[in-house]
């Protein structure tokens, strides 16, 4: 199987996992995952990861920026995949990991075994990628939520034009996708 035959997405009940190739990195793929990690999708989602391995991608960045929940069996699956990927020089870091998921990597005791980053800045620094000079736009951007690539202008907020979602271009060249805020509550 091909890299790209790979990259396919994984779209179940409760799962969506849309992987992409990570340009920045060798042998690296973007992960984003969408929805709940669990006893009943973990083995399919340790299926997708085994599959683009199996195409040739090592290192995997797991963007959890949208996982609602994780159990320990989802944790559990990726130190089984984290295990195997070292053992041939690969890694699997998590990306924009919620407090709250990331308690539970931390409670299992695996805080000091899988390394969490908030910025593609970080990661590139991780796996020894020097700083290029400054980002510049116009570029192109992957949307957080659908991956459909776009070209965006300036660093600012844009809106999806396959999902109509809406995220924002930092001047780095981050991207990240907009949560409506909730007004406050009226005393």
């Amino acid at each position: 199987m091909t890299k790209t035959d790979a990259l396919s997405d994984l779209r179940l009940d409760s799962i969506k996992v849309c992987p992409v190739e990570y340009e920045d990195v060798s042998n690296a793929c973007l992960v984003s995952i969408e929805g709940y990690v669990d006893t009943y999708n973990s083995s399919d989602f340790k299926d997708k990861i085994l599959e683009l391995f199996n195409a040739g991608f090592v290192r995997f960045i797991l963007d959890c920026q949208n996982v609602k929940y994780m159990s320990s069996t989802g944790v559990g699956c990726l130190i089984a995949a984290l295990k195997e990927l070292r053992a041939i020089g690969g890694d699997l870091v998590l990306y924009r990991v919620a407090d709250e998921i990331y308690q539970v990597v931390q409670i299992l005791g695996f805080a000091k075994i899988i390394r969490k980053f908030e910025t593609k800045d970080e990661i590139n620094e991780y796996f020894g990628v020097k700083k290029s000079s400054a980002f510049s736009f116009p570029a192109v951007a992957a949307c957080p939520s659908c991956q459909k690539k776009l070209k965006v202008m300036h660093a600012g907020r844009y809106r999806c034009t396959s999902c109509k979602n809406i995220f924002s271009v930092k001047e780095n060249g981050d991207v990240i996708l907009q949560v409506a805020a909730l007004s406050p509550l009226k005393q």
